[in-house]
């Protein structure tokens, strides 16, 4: 435990934010907290992107059904920005707090040994 302007931090509570972001992560795209996948909202050959493909899935070639299309082009568009975002702001939030894990071992390592140096 370790004592930083007034406030406890603990290895424990820091490990379980650190796993409840990757468990958050591993829901959005399984694999991807082990980085052994990229998160993406809508996978190639998938609904969403085989709806977009089919023109006259979503209305035609008129103009109001054009001006759908694009609003659903722009809504994947969106959609899949943001789901990025989330998933990267997951992974680095997990990636910080495992230094922060590793930053309080070194510093209590440090003052152990400064103690031991100090005591004469």
């Amino acid at each position: 435990m370790a004592r930083d302007g007034g406030v406890e931090v603990s290895r424990t509570a820091l490990r379980n934010a650190r796993k409840d972001f990757e468990e958050a992560l591993e829901l959005l795209a399984p694999g991807a907290s082990k980085r052994e996948v990229t998160p993406v909202a809508f996978p190639e050959g998938g609904a969403v992107k085989r709806l977009l493909a089919r023109r006259e899935a979503v209305g035609g070639f008129w103009e109001a059904a054009m001006g759908f299309h694009m609003s659903l082009t722009g809504a994947e568009g969106a959609v899949t920005a943001v789901y990025a975002e989330i998933a990267s702001t997951l992974g680095i939030a997990a990636e910080r707090l495992e230094l922060a894990i590793r930053n309080l071992d070194a510093g209590e390592q440090a003052g152990a040994r400064h103690v031991g140096v100090a005591d004469v």
